[in-house]
């Protein structure tokens, strides 16, 4: 069993160590300028504490052959990384990145037949020095076959479910993919804006009555375009995919109080145990880097258009994210 993990930021540093741990024959495609930092080794701290020692490459000739390819850079990097990974022979790749595009690269490289949809409620920052990832919450991997129906066995998806169980990833295949894609994205997006704006953590977001508040607007707002769209079927009820941390889909229908309560619910979970969860987006206002809210909010907001489905809210926190990154430069 051979996979390639492309990208060794705290998602793929995760993903790379758990599955080397459990027996897997793993390597790690970066950037050659990073490849010193990595040869001593890869680390996990938080929920799990392994390192494991993995081969680190940066070329296809390099990879040559392999099963699984798991990409988990952002989805800005996916242009420079996809030029690497021509010429791989690759029997299955899948994306744990964000977004609407986000399997638009492997289609590209490999195509669609040998691409399965894919999403996770996985969340780690980097750590002290490259090649470290604090891992902070590890509640699912969804993988499964994508809408539009390639004629292929999901024997492949839920081998590959297998694998990730036994490395200490909870996972579970799902019918339709690309459901569970769109979920993740109305799922992920509020939180990532909020806590961006806030600079806060998850918790500190859902105790706050004024940050929850927005927070559920924004969930109502960005659910309503998949709904439009029919992405989940018929039902006009969205159904959480199983091992779902937080029930987002069952709060659509329900008064805001009921919707606050849960989120306060999840607040009050996060602060019992000591979890303090910052979604990729804040880490990187914290830092002063580019997000990717171009990405997440920019596509959905185009394709809320095209649906007529208002978004007021998410369009202004996109506006004042947007206006925010425009002063990193200059602090």
């Amino acid at each position: 069993m051979r996979f390639v993990i492309a990208g060794a930021g705290a998602l793929g540093t995760v993903y790379a160590v758990l599955l080397a741990q459990a027996g897997a024959d793993v390597c790690v495609l970066t950037r050659p300028s990073r490849v010193e930092a990595l040869r001593g080794g890869m680390r996990v701290r938080g929920l799990r504490e392994e390192t494991a020692k993995i081969k680190v490459v940066t070329s296809a000739a390099e990879i040559g052959t392999a099963e699984y390819l798991i990409l988990t850079t952002k989805v800005g990097d996916s242009a420079a990384i996809a030029e690497t990974l021509r010429g791989a022979d690759i029997e299955t790749a899948l994306s744990l990145q964000n977004g609407l595009a986000k399997n638009d690269t492997l289609d590209d490289i490999f195509g669609p037949e040998r691409v399965i949809g894919a999403a996770c409620a996985v969340v780690a920052g980097q750590g002290m020095v490259y090649g470290e990832a604090v891992l902070t919450m590890n509640r699912a991997t969804w993988i499964g076959e994508r809408a539009g129906a390639w004629p292929r066995s999901s024997a492949r998806t839920a081998r590959l479910a297998a694998l990730f169980r036994a490395a200490g990833l909870p996972s579970w295949t799902v019918a339709d993919a690309t459901a569970v894609e769109w979920y993740k994205l109305c799922a992920l997006l509020p939180g990532s804006l909020v806590t961006a704006l806030a600079r806060c953590t998850y918790s500190e977001m859902a105790l706050h009555p004024y940050l929850a508040q927005q927070f559920v607007v924004l969930m109502r707002e960005v659910f309503a375009i998949p709904q439009a769209l029919g992405v989940f079927g018929d039902d006009t009820k969205v159904i959480d995919p199983p091992g779902a941390p937080w029930s987002f889909g069952t709060w659509l229908s329900t008064p805001d109080e009921v919707a606050l309560a849960g989120l306060r619910t999840i607040g009050e979970a996060q602060v019992a145990t000591g979890q303090k969860v910052f979604p990729s987006m804040v880490q990187d206002v914290l830092a002063g880097r580019r997000t990717e809210v171009e990405t997440l909010a920019g596509g959905l907001i185009d394709r809320a258009r095209t649906c007529g489905v208002p978004l007021p809210a998410t369009e202004t926190c996109y506006r004042l994210l947007r206006g925010l990154e425009s002063t990193f430069a200059r602090t």
